[in-house]
């Protein structure tokens, strides 16, 4: 028996759509795990730009840059945070 277009197209989908559906549930990871990654460098931007203005404010005003650093840096993780929740 000699098999026609048809056939052979059925046989093919048959055989490459559970390949295809694994492609397509590993390419939905990757860009969830990319959108995360652009999350994290964004929350990570805004807490080094906090630190850096709270140690600027607490070495002219009080003489204390770590602790007003790492107080900064907080509330600009936490700012980060807060719109990118508003963003998504």
């Amino acid at each position: 028996m000699i098999m026609d277009r048809n056939q052979a197209d059925a046989i093919a989908r048959a055989i490459l759509e559970p390949d295809l559906e694994a492609q397509e549930q590993l390419r939905r990871k990757r860009a969830v795990e990319a959108h995360a990654a652009v999350e994290q460098r964004r929350r990570a931007w805004f807490g080094l730009g906090g630190f850096a203005v709270g140690a600027v404010v607490g070495y002219v005003g009080f003489g204390q840059v770590s602790t007003f650093g790492l107080a900064g840096g907080g509330v600009g993780v936490l700012l980060g945070w807060v719109t990118g929740r508003g963003a998504a």
